[in-house]
C-alpha cells in the first residue's frame, strides 16, 4: 500500500531486516528473500532543501542524483565540514539497488555507501514501503563484488527446530521452551546449563531461493529401532552421531559427528521442501557437547561451525557478552565432541 507521501528519504540499514537478519551482511539479499524496515525515516529534500537534487530527465536519474546528494552529505559529515559544494563523493558506490514488493506495489531501495563501517544508508526517491510489512525481493543490482567482505565466510546452520524434545535435567522439554540457565543432559558430562539460546526464521522465499537452507527430515526409526523415536526435523548442517564398526576401521574412533545434509538417502531421512518456514534454534553449553533429540545423540551448537554474521544482531551481541573471546576467533570455544566427518569421508562410511 503506497503511503501518498512523496519526497526523498534514507533510513540506516540497521533498520532494516532480511529474513530475520537485521543489518544483514548483503550476500543475504538474493531474490526471493523478505526485506522489512522499522524505526523513523529522514527526509532530505523538501522545503529546506537540504539536498538541492536539480533538474531529473527521469526516476533512474533522480534516484542517481539523490544518492549522489545523500553520499555527498555523509562525506561532509565524516570531514566534519557544512560546505557540501566542497565535497565530491564517489559515483562509483551508486549503482546498487533493488526492488521489493507486496504483491501489488513495488519500490526501489537504493544503497548509499559510507566510509565508516556501518554507514550504509537506504534511499528511497517517492514514497516510503510500508515498515513492519515482509516484502519481498524481486531484483536487485548488488553484484557479488560490491557484496560484504565476509560474503564467503562459513554459514553453517547448525540448530534444532521447534517441536524437538531435549532431554533436560528436569525431564524431556521442547527446545523453544528452554532458556539460559536450564540444564541438559549430556551424554558425556551430565547436566551441563544453556549458557546461550538464539533462533533464525527462515521464510518460505528464501528456502525457495536457497534450498541448501532447506532442513532434513529424519523419520522414526531412519538411523536405528526407535531412534528418532518420533521422527525429528534439523538443519541441514547439524550433525548426528554415528558409531560402529565401519567408523572404527575407517576413522580409528568409535564414534564420529555427520551432517544431516550428509544423510540423506531420500528415503527414511529427506530434504523437507514443503515447509512455508522454519525457525532454527540454537543452543550453546559451555562445551560443545552431545545431547538427546527426539532420542537422536546430536550435537549442541559450536560457534566455529557457523557464520556468526548470519545470526541475529542482538543474539550475536548476547553471545559475545557470554564469550568475548570468540568475537575474533570462535574456535576459541573449544573442540568438538567427536570427529567432524566431510561430506566426502560421510560418502565413504555410508558405502562401507
Amino acid at each position: 500500500m503506497r503511503s501518498g507521501v512523496q519526497g526523498t528519504f534514507v533510513i540506516s540499514w540497521s533498520q532494516t531486516e532480511l529474513d530475520g537478519l537485521w543489518a544483514a551482511p548483503l550476500e543475504h539479499l538474493s531474490v526471493g528473500t523478505a526485506w522489512s524496515w522499522t524505526g523513523e525515516a529522514v527526509r532530505v529534500d523538501g522545503p529546506a532543501g537540504v539536498i538541492p537534487l536539480g533538474q531529473a530527465t527521469g526516476e533512474a536519474d533522480l534516484r542517481k542524483r539523490a544518492a549522489r546528494g545523500v553520499r555527498r552529505l555523509l562525506r561532509a559529515v565524516e570531514l566534519d565540514t557544512t560546505r557540501l559544494d566542497e565535497v565530491e563523493p564517489d559515483d562509483s558506490l551508486f549503482d546498487m539497488a533493488f526492488t521489493v514488493t507486496d504483491g501489488r506495489d513495488t519500490w526501489t531501495v537504493t544503497l548509499v555507501e559510507g566510509d565508516r563501517p556501518g554507514a550504509r544508508l537506504c534511499l528511497f526517491v517517492g514514497d516510503l514501503p510500508p515498515r513492519h510489512v515482509d516484502l519481498w525481493v524481486v531484483n536487485h543490482t548488488v553484484s557479488l563484488g560490491r557484496r560484504d567482505q565476509n560474503a564467503d565466510a562459513p554459514g553453517g546452520v547448525i540448530c534444532f527446530t521447534p517441536g524437538t524434545v531435549i532431554r533436560t535435567e528436569d525431564g524431556a522439554k521442547p527446545v523453544e521452551a528452554i532458556r539460559e540457565g536450564d540444564r541438559i543432559q549430556t551424554k558425556d558430562n551430565g547436566c551441563e546449563p544453556v549458557l546461550w539460546t538464539g533462533r533464525r526464521r527462515m521464510t518460505g522465499a528464501r528456502l525457495h531461493a536457497m534450498p541448501h537452507l532447506s532442513p532434513v527430515r529424519l523419520r522414526a526409526g531412519a538411523l536405528e529401532a526407535g531412534v528418532p523415536d518420533a521422527g525429528l526435523l534439523v538443519s541441514p548442517d547439524h550433525r548426528i552421531l554415528l558409531r560402529g564398526a565401519r567408523a572404527r576401521a575407517l576413522f580409528c574412533t568409535e564414534e564420529v559427528l555427520v551432517a544431516a545434509r550428509d544423510l540423506v538417502d531420500d528415503r527414511t531421512i529427506t530434504i523437507d521442501r514443503s515447509l512455508r518456514e522454519v525457525t532454527y534454534i540454537h543452543l550453546l553449553l559451555p562445551h560443545h557437547q552431545v545431547v538427546f533429540a527426539n532420542g537422536v545423540e546430536t550435537e549442541s551448537y559450536h560457534p566455529a561451525s557457523a557464520g556468526l554474521e548470519t545470526l541475529r544482531a542482538e543474539d550475536r551481541a548476547r553471545l559475545f557478552g557470554e564469550l568475548p573471546e570468540i568475537r575474533d576467533d570462535p574456535t576459541l570455544y573449544g573442540s568438538y565432541a567427536r570427529r567432524v566427518l566431510s561430506a566426502s569421508e560421510a560418502t565413504i562410511l555410508r558405502a562401507a
